[in-house]
Protein backbone atom coordinates (compact mmCIF):
# COMPACT_ATOMS: atom_id res chain seq x y z
CA UNK A 1 0.00 0.00 0.00
CA UNK A 2 2.71 2.21 0.54
CA UNK A 3 4.51 1.71 -2.31
CA UNK A 4 1.06 2.27 -4.01
CA UNK A 5 0.54 5.71 -2.69
CA UNK A 6 4.08 6.85 -3.56
CA UNK A 7 3.56 5.65 -6.98
CA UNK A 8 0.30 7.45 -7.16
CA UNK A 9 1.20 10.44 -5.15
CA UNK A 10 4.50 11.25 -8.02
CA UNK A 11 1.98 10.62 -10.87
CA UNK A 12 -0.38 12.99 -9.25
CA UNK A 13 2.53 15.66 -9.49
CA UNK A 14 3.66 14.59 -12.89
CA UNK A 15 0.35 14.71 -14.21
CA UNK A 16 -0.26 18.13 -12.97
CA UNK A 17 3.19 19.87 -13.87
CA UNK A 18 1.95 18.04 -17.56
CA UNK A 19 -1.10 20.00 -17.24
CA UNK A 20 0.26 23.36 -16.55
CA UNK A 21 2.72 22.93 -19.22
CA UNK A 22 0.17 22.17 -21.50
CA UNK A 23 -1.87 25.22 -21.05
CA UNK A 24 1.01 27.43 -21.10
CA UNK A 25 1.93 26.05 -24.76
CA UNK A 26 -1.48 25.64 -25.82
CA UNK A 27 -2.66 29.18 -24.88
CA UNK A 28 0.71 30.82 -26.17
CA UNK A 29 0.41 28.78 -29.33
CA UNK A 30 -3.09 29.92 -29.61
CA UNK A 31 -2.41 33.79 -29.15
CA UNK A 32 0.87 33.85 -31.33
CA UNK A 33 -0.84 32.49 -34.45
CA UNK A 34 -3.97 34.66 -33.52
CA UNK A 35 -1.51 37.36 -33.80
CA UNK A 36 -0.24 36.28 -37.03
CA UNK A 37 2.57 34.42 -36.19
CA UNK A 38 3.95 31.07 -38.30
CA UNK A 39 2.57 28.02 -37.21
CA UNK A 40 5.00 25.75 -35.87
CA UNK A 41 5.11 22.40 -35.13
CA UNK A 42 3.92 20.39 -31.82
CA UNK A 43 6.76 21.79 -30.12
CA UNK A 44 8.41 24.99 -30.31
CA UNK A 45 11.37 24.13 -29.37
CA UNK A 46 13.36 21.60 -27.50
CA UNK A 47 12.69 22.42 -23.69
CA UNK A 48 8.60 21.95 -24.07
CA UNK A 49 9.42 19.28 -26.06
CA UNK A 50 11.79 16.91 -23.26
CA UNK A 51 9.28 18.77 -20.79
CA UNK A 52 6.02 17.56 -21.93
CA UNK A 53 7.10 14.16 -23.64
CA UNK A 54 9.13 13.41 -20.84
CA UNK A 55 6.64 13.85 -18.03
CA UNK A 56 4.17 12.07 -20.42
CA UNK A 57 6.28 9.15 -20.69
CA UNK A 58 6.96 9.21 -16.89
CA UNK A 59 3.32 8.91 -16.35
CA UNK A 60 3.04 6.17 -18.73
CA UNK A 61 5.59 4.24 -16.96
CA UNK A 62 4.31 5.11 -13.47
CA UNK A 63 1.35 3.53 -15.05
CA UNK A 64 3.00 0.18 -15.97
CA UNK A 65 4.83 -0.26 -12.69
CA UNK A 66 1.36 0.56 -10.78
CA UNK A 67 -0.92 -1.58 -13.03
CA UNK A 68 1.55 -4.72 -13.03
CA UNK A 69 2.12 -4.44 -9.43
CA UNK A 70 -1.65 -3.68 -8.63
CA UNK A 71 -3.05 -4.53 -5.39
CA UNK A 72 -5.42 -7.37 -6.61
CA UNK A 73 -7.78 -8.08 -3.42
CA UNK A 74 -10.87 -8.07 -3.93
CA UNK A 75 -12.52 -5.10 -3.44
CA UNK A 76 -16.36 -3.92 -4.04
CA UNK A 77 -16.84 -0.60 -5.02
CA UNK A 78 -19.81 1.52 -6.31
CA UNK A 79 -19.09 3.09 -9.68
CA UNK A 80 -19.52 6.68 -7.89
CA UNK A 81 -16.72 5.56 -5.43
CA UNK A 82 -14.74 4.13 -8.60
CA UNK A 83 -15.38 7.89 -9.82
CA UNK A 84 -13.87 9.65 -6.29
CA UNK A 85 -10.94 7.74 -6.86
CA UNK A 86 -9.56 8.81 -10.07
CA UNK A 87 -11.46 12.07 -10.23
CA UNK A 88 -7.82 13.97 -9.73
CA UNK A 89 -6.14 12.36 -12.89
CA UNK A 90 -9.38 13.06 -14.99
CA UNK A 91 -10.11 16.46 -14.05
CA UNK A 92 -6.29 17.35 -14.40
CA UNK A 93 -6.96 15.99 -18.23
CA UNK A 94 -10.09 17.86 -18.64
CA UNK A 95 -7.92 21.52 -17.89
CA UNK A 96 -5.02 20.73 -19.95
CA UNK A 97 -4.96 22.65 -23.14
CA UNK A 98 -5.11 20.40 -26.47
CA UNK A 99 -1.66 19.55 -27.89
CA UNK A 100 -1.74 19.92 -31.56
CA UNK A 101 -4.07 21.20 -33.74
CA UNK A 102 -6.66 18.58 -34.22
CA UNK A 103 -9.43 20.27 -32.30
CA UNK A 104 -9.01 23.26 -34.21
CA UNK A 105 -9.68 21.24 -37.32
CA UNK A 106 -12.39 19.78 -35.46
CA UNK A 107 -14.39 23.45 -34.62
CA UNK A 108 -13.30 24.24 -38.22
CA UNK A 109 -15.64 21.43 -39.55
CA UNK A 110 -18.19 22.34 -37.23
CA UNK A 111 -18.78 26.01 -38.43
CA UNK A 112 -18.44 24.79 -42.37
CA UNK A 113 -21.56 22.77 -40.72
CA UNK A 114 -23.34 25.72 -39.50
CA UNK A 115 -22.60 28.00 -42.74
CA UNK A 116 -24.13 24.91 -44.54
CA UNK A 117 -20.75 24.38 -46.29
CA UNK A 118 -20.50 20.49 -46.68
CA UNK A 119 -17.38 19.26 -45.15
CA UNK A 120 -17.06 16.57 -46.85
CA UNK A 121 -17.38 17.64 -50.48
CA UNK A 122 -15.07 21.21 -49.89
CA UNK A 123 -11.63 21.43 -48.66
CA UNK A 124 -11.28 22.69 -45.54
CA UNK A 125 -8.52 25.11 -46.92
CA UNK A 126 -11.42 26.80 -49.31
CA UNK A 127 -13.68 27.92 -46.20
CA UNK A 128 -12.52 30.64 -44.73
CA UNK A 129 -13.01 30.94 -40.54
CA UNK A 130 -11.64 32.18 -37.93
CA UNK A 131 -9.74 29.12 -36.76
CA UNK A 132 -8.25 29.31 -40.45
CA UNK A 133 -4.75 29.98 -39.49
CA UNK A 134 -4.70 26.93 -37.25
CA UNK A 135 -5.82 24.66 -39.67
CA UNK A 136 -3.05 21.90 -40.63
CA UNK A 137 -5.51 19.78 -42.79
CA UNK A 138 -6.90 21.61 -45.35
CA UNK A 139 -8.51 18.03 -46.88
CA UNK A 140 -12.29 17.05 -46.74
CA UNK A 141 -13.75 15.87 -43.56
CA UNK A 142 -12.68 12.05 -42.31
CA UNK A 143 -14.93 12.56 -39.88
CA UNK A 144 -18.24 10.96 -39.99
CA UNK A 145 -21.70 12.67 -39.48
CA UNK A 146 -22.32 11.72 -35.75
CA UNK A 147 -18.17 13.38 -35.02
CA UNK A 148 -20.04 16.45 -37.29
CA UNK A 149 -22.93 16.60 -34.98
CA UNK A 150 -20.83 17.37 -31.96
CA UNK A 151 -18.26 19.36 -33.84
CA UNK A 152 -21.31 21.49 -35.14
CA UNK A 153 -22.60 22.11 -31.07
CA UNK A 154 -19.09 23.08 -30.36
CA UNK A 155 -18.41 25.03 -33.11
CA UNK A 156 -21.51 27.32 -31.94
CA UNK A 157 -19.96 28.51 -28.68
CA UNK A 158 -17.11 30.02 -30.98
CA UNK A 159 -19.01 33.64 -31.41
CA UNK A 160 -18.19 33.45 -27.35
CA UNK A 161 -14.83 32.80 -27.53
CA UNK A 162 -12.41 29.70 -29.25
CA UNK A 163 -11.06 28.82 -26.29
CA UNK A 164 -14.41 28.17 -24.30
CA UNK A 165 -15.81 26.24 -27.85
CA UNK A 166 -12.58 24.03 -27.31
CA UNK A 167 -13.82 23.41 -23.78
CA UNK A 168 -17.15 22.53 -24.60
CA UNK A 169 -16.05 20.20 -26.86
CA UNK A 170 -14.10 18.31 -24.12
CA UNK A 171 -16.91 18.45 -21.81
CA UNK A 172 -18.65 15.93 -24.37
CA UNK A 173 -15.38 13.91 -24.28
CA UNK A 174 -15.22 13.43 -20.74
CA UNK A 175 -18.50 12.63 -20.49
CA UNK A 176 -17.83 9.84 -22.78
CA UNK A 177 -14.62 8.65 -20.99
CA UNK A 178 -16.43 8.84 -18.12
CA UNK A 179 -19.63 7.00 -19.63
CA UNK A 180 -17.02 3.95 -21.51
CA UNK A 181 -15.31 3.48 -17.97
CA UNK A 182 -18.69 2.50 -16.70
CA UNK A 183 -19.67 0.54 -19.05
CA UNK A 184 -16.40 -1.43 -18.45
CA UNK A 185 -16.61 -1.75 -15.14
CA UNK A 186 -20.73 -3.02 -15.95
CA UNK A 187 -19.61 -4.79 -18.66
CA UNK A 188 -17.58 -6.90 -16.61
CA UNK A 189 -18.44 -9.45 -13.86
CA UNK A 190 -17.91 -8.56 -10.24
CA UNK A 191 -15.39 -11.78 -9.65
CA UNK A 192 -14.73 -15.09 -10.97
CA UNK A 193 -12.68 -16.51 -8.19
CA UNK A 194 -9.43 -15.27 -9.95
CA UNK A 195 -7.87 -12.83 -7.44
CA UNK A 196 -5.89 -11.61 -10.68
CA UNK A 197 -9.24 -10.15 -12.17
CA UNK A 198 -11.32 -7.19 -10.50
CA UNK A 199 -13.49 -5.13 -12.36
CA UNK A 200 -13.19 -2.58 -10.05
CA UNK A 201 -9.28 -2.56 -10.55
CA UNK A 202 -9.74 -2.53 -14.33
CA UNK A 203 -12.13 0.23 -14.63
CA UNK A 204 -9.88 2.14 -12.04
CA UNK A 205 -7.04 1.42 -14.86
CA UNK A 206 -9.37 2.32 -17.71
CA UNK A 207 -10.40 5.96 -16.13
CA UNK A 208 -6.45 7.05 -15.25
CA UNK A 209 -4.78 5.52 -18.01
CA UNK A 210 -2.47 8.38 -19.00
CA UNK A 211 -2.84 7.55 -23.07
CA UNK A 212 -6.25 7.46 -22.85
CA UNK A 213 -6.33 10.65 -20.73
CA UNK A 214 -3.81 12.58 -22.85
CA UNK A 215 -5.62 11.58 -26.06
CA UNK A 216 -9.16 11.56 -25.66
CA UNK A 217 -9.51 13.90 -22.49
CA UNK A 218 -6.66 16.28 -22.62
CA UNK A 219 -6.22 16.66 -26.39
CA UNK A 220 -9.83 15.86 -27.09
CA UNK A 221 -9.58 13.47 -29.96
CA UNK A 222 -12.46 11.83 -31.78
CA UNK A 223 -11.86 8.29 -31.11
CA UNK A 224 -13.21 8.49 -27.41
CA UNK A 225 -16.14 7.73 -29.96
CA UNK A 226 -14.53 4.69 -31.02
CA UNK A 227 -13.73 3.53 -27.98
CA UNK A 228 -17.84 3.97 -27.23
CA UNK A 229 -18.63 2.11 -30.02
CA UNK A 230 -16.40 -1.28 -29.19
CA UNK A 231 -18.05 -1.17 -25.94
CA UNK A 232 -20.99 -0.96 -26.93
CA UNK A 233 -20.55 -3.71 -29.52
CA UNK A 234 -19.16 -5.86 -26.73
CA UNK A 235 -21.58 -5.43 -24.24
CA UNK A 236 -24.58 -6.13 -26.56
CA UNK A 237 -22.81 -9.27 -28.34
CA UNK A 238 -22.59 -10.50 -25.04
CA UNK A 239 -26.29 -9.74 -24.20
CA UNK A 240 -27.38 -10.94 -27.57
CA UNK A 241 -29.02 -7.86 -28.41
CA UNK A 242 -27.79 -8.26 -31.98
CA UNK A 243 -29.67 -5.15 -33.17
CA UNK A 244 -27.74 -2.88 -30.67
CA UNK A 245 -24.27 -4.35 -32.30
CA UNK A 246 -25.11 -3.34 -35.69
CA UNK A 247 -26.25 0.02 -34.57
CA UNK A 248 -22.59 0.32 -32.31
CA UNK A 249 -21.08 -0.52 -35.56
CA UNK A 250 -22.62 2.03 -37.44
CA UNK A 251 -22.27 4.75 -34.84
CA UNK A 252 -18.75 3.76 -35.06
CA UNK A 253 -17.95 4.13 -38.43
CA UNK A 254 -20.29 7.37 -38.47
CA UNK A 255 -17.56 8.67 -35.95
CA UNK A 256 -14.27 7.70 -37.92
CA UNK A 257 -13.63 4.81 -40.11
CA UNK A 258 -12.07 1.91 -38.48
CA UNK A 259 -14.91 0.13 -37.00
CA UNK A 260 -15.44 -0.60 -40.52
CA UNK A 261 -13.02 -3.47 -40.65
CA UNK A 262 -14.78 -5.05 -37.57
CA UNK A 263 -17.64 -5.48 -39.49
CA UNK A 264 -16.91 -9.18 -41.51
CA UNK A 265 -15.99 -10.62 -38.37
CA UNK A 266 -19.24 -9.81 -36.79
CA UNK A 267 -21.24 -10.71 -39.89
CA UNK A 268 -19.58 -14.28 -39.56
CA UNK A 269 -20.19 -14.52 -35.80
CA UNK A 270 -24.05 -13.76 -36.64
CA UNK A 271 -24.07 -16.58 -39.53
CA UNK A 272 -22.20 -19.15 -37.33
CA UNK A 273 -25.33 -18.47 -34.61
CA UNK A 274 -27.67 -18.76 -37.38
CA UNK A 275 -28.87 -15.07 -37.08
CA UNK A 276 -30.63 -14.68 -40.55
CA UNK A 277 -33.10 -12.90 -40.35
CA UNK A 278 -31.05 -10.73 -37.95
CA UNK A 279 -28.32 -10.56 -41.07
CA UNK A 280 -30.92 -9.80 -43.44
CA UNK A 281 -33.02 -7.06 -41.76
CA UNK A 282 -29.04 -5.42 -40.64
CA UNK A 283 -28.33 -5.40 -44.69
CA UNK A 284 -31.63 -3.94 -45.20
CA UNK A 285 -31.39 -1.10 -42.74
CA UNK A 286 -27.83 -0.86 -43.73
CA UNK A 287 -28.97 0.23 -47.14
CA UNK A 288 -31.67 2.35 -45.86
CA UNK A 289 -28.42 4.42 -43.80
CA UNK A 290 -26.71 4.39 -46.90
CA UNK A 291 -29.17 5.79 -49.40
CA UNK A 292 -30.33 8.59 -46.62
CA UNK A 293 -26.50 9.71 -46.12
CA UNK A 294 -26.21 9.78 -49.84
CA UNK A 295 -29.01 11.62 -50.22
CA UNK A 296 -27.89 14.46 -47.41
CA UNK A 297 -24.05 14.19 -45.67
CA UNK A 298 -22.41 12.03 -48.09
CA UNK A 299 -23.16 12.83 -51.99
CA UNK A 300 -21.21 10.68 -53.99
CA UNK A 301 -18.73 8.66 -53.97
CA UNK A 302 -16.38 11.39 -53.27
CA UNK A 303 -17.81 12.28 -50.06
CA UNK A 304 -17.65 8.74 -49.15
CA UNK A 305 -13.81 8.12 -49.56
CA UNK A 306 -13.33 11.24 -47.74
CA UNK A 307 -13.66 8.94 -44.58
CA UNK A 308 -10.83 6.91 -45.91
CA UNK A 309 -8.65 9.84 -45.12
CA UNK A 310 -6.97 10.07 -48.57
CA UNK A 311 -4.98 13.10 -47.38
CA UNK A 312 -2.49 10.66 -45.78
CA UNK A 313 -1.82 8.84 -49.06
CA UNK A 314 2.24 8.80 -49.56
CA UNK A 315 3.21 9.86 -46.13
CA UNK A 316 4.36 7.67 -43.28
CA UNK A 317 4.71 8.92 -39.77
CA UNK A 318 6.17 6.47 -37.17
CA UNK A 319 5.64 3.42 -38.81
CA UNK A 320 6.94 0.22 -40.30
CA UNK A 321 7.00 2.31 -43.44
CA UNK A 322 9.14 5.19 -41.74
CA UNK A 323 11.88 2.59 -40.85
CA UNK A 324 11.70 1.62 -44.30
CA UNK A 325 12.05 4.95 -45.55
CA UNK A 326 14.95 5.44 -43.37
CA UNK A 327 17.36 2.41 -44.52
CA UNK A 328 16.66 4.03 -48.19
CA UNK A 329 17.35 7.25 -46.96
CA UNK A 330 20.76 5.73 -45.73
CA UNK A 331 21.50 3.97 -49.23
CA UNK A 332 21.15 7.19 -50.81
CA UNK A 333 23.59 8.70 -48.72
CA UNK A 334 26.32 5.89 -48.38
CA UNK A 335 25.83 4.95 -52.29
CA UNK A 336 25.09 7.85 -54.19
CA UNK A 337 23.24 7.15 -57.60
CA UNK A 338 22.07 4.16 -56.64
CA UNK A 339 18.36 5.23 -55.32
CA UNK A 340 16.75 8.11 -56.73
CA UNK A 341 14.24 10.04 -55.25
CA UNK A 342 10.88 8.98 -57.66
CA UNK A 343 12.65 5.23 -57.19
CA UNK A 344 12.16 5.50 -53.14
CA UNK A 345 8.85 6.64 -53.59
CA UNK A 346 7.92 3.73 -55.96
CA UNK A 347 9.43 1.22 -53.33
CA UNK A 348 7.53 2.96 -50.43
CA UNK A 349 4.36 3.00 -52.62
CA UNK A 350 4.71 -1.04 -52.89
CA UNK A 351 5.90 -1.54 -49.62
CA UNK A 352 2.37 -0.42 -48.40
CA UNK A 353 0.85 -2.46 -50.71
CA UNK A 354 2.68 -5.37 -49.62
CA UNK A 355 1.59 -4.85 -45.70
CA UNK A 356 -1.85 -4.04 -46.95
CA UNK A 357 -1.77 -7.56 -48.79
CA UNK A 358 -0.34 -9.23 -46.09
CA UNK A 359 -2.78 -7.84 -43.58
CA UNK A 360 -5.14 -8.74 -45.50
CA UNK A 361 -4.12 -12.18 -45.73
CA UNK A 362 -3.83 -12.36 -42.08
CA UNK A 363 -7.37 -10.85 -42.14
CA UNK A 364 -8.89 -13.62 -44.00
CA UNK A 365 -6.94 -16.40 -42.17
CA UNK A 366 -8.57 -15.09 -39.01
CA UNK A 367 -11.97 -15.18 -40.80
CA UNK A 368 -11.44 -18.77 -42.11
CA UNK A 369 -10.27 -19.68 -38.34
CA UNK A 370 -13.46 -18.14 -36.99
CA UNK A 371 -15.87 -19.83 -39.68
CA UNK A 372 -13.95 -23.41 -38.57
CA UNK A 373 -13.72 -22.99 -34.76
CA UNK A 374 -16.02 -25.41 -33.53
CA UNK A 375 -17.54 -23.12 -31.13
CA UNK A 376 -17.25 -19.13 -31.88
CA UNK A 377 -18.13 -17.59 -28.72
CA UNK A 378 -18.53 -13.03 -28.60
CA UNK A 379 -15.45 -14.22 -26.46
CA UNK A 380 -13.25 -14.94 -29.02
CA UNK A 381 -14.89 -12.56 -31.24
CA UNK A 382 -13.72 -9.84 -29.47
CA UNK A 383 -9.96 -10.96 -29.30
CA UNK A 384 -9.90 -11.27 -32.89
CA UNK A 385 -11.28 -7.72 -33.21
CA UNK A 386 -8.58 -6.84 -31.50
CA UNK A 387 -5.87 -8.60 -33.41
CA UNK A 388 -6.67 -7.62 -36.87
CA UNK A 389 -6.83 -4.18 -35.53
CA UNK A 390 -3.62 -3.78 -33.65
CA UNK A 391 -1.89 -5.61 -36.80
CA UNK A 392 -3.58 -3.08 -38.95
CA UNK A 393 -1.85 -0.17 -37.14
CA UNK A 394 1.29 -1.63 -36.42
CA UNK A 395 1.89 -3.33 -40.00
CA UNK A 396 -0.25 -1.90 -42.41
CA UNK A 397 -0.56 1.49 -41.23
CA UNK A 398 1.65 4.20 -42.36
CA UNK A 399 0.66 7.34 -41.23
CA UNK A 400 0.35 5.92 -37.18
CA UNK A 401 -0.76 8.96 -34.54
CA UNK A 402 -0.21 8.50 -30.82
CA UNK A 403 -3.91 8.49 -30.00
CA UNK A 404 -4.40 5.35 -32.65
CA UNK A 405 -3.36 2.93 -29.86
CA UNK A 406 -6.37 4.38 -27.11
CA UNK A 407 -8.76 1.28 -29.17
CA UNK A 408 -6.41 -1.05 -28.60
CA UNK A 409 -6.48 -0.42 -24.71
CA UNK A 410 -10.41 -0.20 -24.80
CA UNK A 411 -10.61 -3.35 -26.10
CA UNK A 412 -8.06 -4.99 -23.78
CA UNK A 413 -10.22 -3.61 -20.79
CA UNK A 414 -12.55 -5.58 -22.47
CA UNK A 415 -11.32 -9.45 -22.49
CA UNK A 416 -8.79 -9.06 -19.70
CA UNK A 417 -8.30 -12.65 -19.28
CA UNK A 418 -6.45 -12.36 -22.85
CA UNK A 419 -3.47 -11.89 -21.08
CA UNK A 420 -0.92 -11.63 -24.83
CA UNK A 421 -3.32 -9.19 -26.04
CA UNK A 422 -3.76 -7.05 -23.24
CA UNK A 423 0.37 -6.84 -22.94
CA UNK A 424 1.09 -6.18 -26.68
CA UNK A 425 -1.80 -3.43 -26.69
CA UNK A 426 0.39 -1.43 -23.04
CA UNK A 427 3.03 -1.77 -24.67
CA UNK A 428 1.28 -0.27 -27.29
CA UNK A 429 0.43 2.13 -25.22
CA UNK A 430 3.72 3.13 -23.95
CA UNK A 431 5.16 3.07 -27.06
CA UNK A 432 3.01 5.23 -28.44
CA UNK A 433 3.50 7.76 -25.53
CA UNK A 434 7.33 8.24 -26.12
CA UNK A 435 6.45 9.83 -29.59
CA UNK A 436 6.48 13.29 -28.32
CA UNK A 437 9.71 12.99 -26.90
CA UNK A 438 10.71 11.49 -29.95
CA UNK A 439 9.37 14.26 -31.88
CA UNK A 440 12.16 14.82 -35.34
CA UNK A 441 13.58 11.15 -35.52
CA UNK A 442 10.70 10.11 -37.35
CA UNK A 443 13.21 6.71 -38.23
CA UNK A 444 13.76 6.35 -34.06
CA UNK A 445 10.13 7.32 -33.44
CA UNK A 446 9.01 4.50 -36.27
CA UNK A 447 11.52 1.50 -34.15
CA UNK A 448 9.88 2.70 -30.54
CA UNK A 449 6.47 2.91 -31.57
CA UNK A 450 6.95 -0.64 -33.37
CA UNK A 451 9.67 -1.96 -32.26
CA UNK A 452 8.35 -2.24 -28.04
CA UNK A 453 4.62 -4.07 -28.77
CA UNK A 454 6.01 -6.26 -31.19
CA UNK A 455 9.21 -7.35 -28.67
CA UNK A 456 6.45 -7.86 -25.99
CA UNK A 457 4.27 -9.78 -28.28
CA UNK A 458 7.06 -12.21 -29.29
CA UNK A 459 8.14 -12.65 -26.05
CA UNK A 460 5.32 -12.63 -24.24
CA UNK A 461 3.96 -15.64 -26.52
CA UNK A 462 7.13 -17.63 -25.71
CA UNK A 463 6.42 -16.76 -22.06
CA UNK A 464 2.74 -18.01 -22.27
CA UNK A 465 3.63 -20.99 -24.50
CA UNK A 466 6.37 -22.42 -21.94
CA UNK A 467 3.78 -21.84 -19.43
CA UNK A 468 0.97 -23.53 -21.20
CA UNK A 469 3.25 -26.72 -21.67
CA UNK A 470 4.64 -26.95 -17.86
CA UNK A 471 0.96 -26.77 -16.70
CA UNK A 472 0.06 -29.24 -19.15
CA UNK A 473 2.80 -31.45 -18.03
CA UNK A 474 2.10 -31.04 -13.97
CA UNK A 475 -0.84 -30.90 -12.07
CA UNK A 476 -1.96 -27.76 -10.91
CA UNK A 477 -2.04 -26.89 -7.33
CA UNK A 478 -4.59 -25.00 -5.78
CA UNK A 479 -2.50 -22.10 -5.50
CA UNK A 480 -1.97 -22.47 -9.23
CA UNK A 481 -5.18 -22.63 -10.02
CA UNK A 482 -6.11 -18.94 -8.41
CA UNK A 483 -2.65 -18.04 -9.98
CA UNK A 484 -3.53 -18.85 -13.24
CA UNK A 485 -5.14 -20.09 -16.26
CA UNK A 486 -3.70 -22.84 -18.27
CA UNK A 487 -6.19 -23.44 -20.37
CA UNK A 488 -6.73 -19.61 -21.26
CA UNK A 489 -2.97 -19.38 -22.12
CA UNK A 490 -2.72 -22.75 -24.18
CA UNK A 491 -6.09 -21.32 -26.27
CA UNK A 492 -4.09 -17.68 -26.68
CA UNK A 493 -1.21 -19.19 -27.58
CA UNK A 494 -2.82 -21.32 -30.37
CA UNK A 495 -5.24 -18.37 -31.43
CA UNK A 496 -2.33 -16.59 -32.23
Amino acid sequence: MKKAGVITATALLCATYLSIALIDLGLDKFYYILAGGKKFATFPDLISQIGIGGSYLVLAVLYLVWFLGIDRRATVLTFGEILKKTAAFWLIAFISYPLGNDVYLYLHSGLMNLSGVNPFITRAALFSSELSPFVDWGQTSTYGPISQFLFTISAAILSIHPILAIYVFKVFCLILHLFNGYLVWQRLPIEDGNPLFNRDKIAIAYLVNPLLLMEQVGSAHIDVLVSTSAIVLVASLAKQRYWLSVIALWGGFLSKTIPLIWVPLVAIFLIRHRRWYLLLNAVLASLGVILVLSASELPGLAAWSSLLNPGVTGQFQASLHTIARFGLDLVRIFVPGSIGMSQQQIILLMLTRLTLLWFAGFYALTAWRACRQRIYSDQDLVEDIGWVTLVLLLFATPWLMPWYASIMLTIAALIPRARLFGLTSLAFGLSSSAQYLLQGHSSLKGLVSIGIPLLVLLVGAKILKVNSIEEVKSPRSEEQLLLGDGQHHSEETIRL
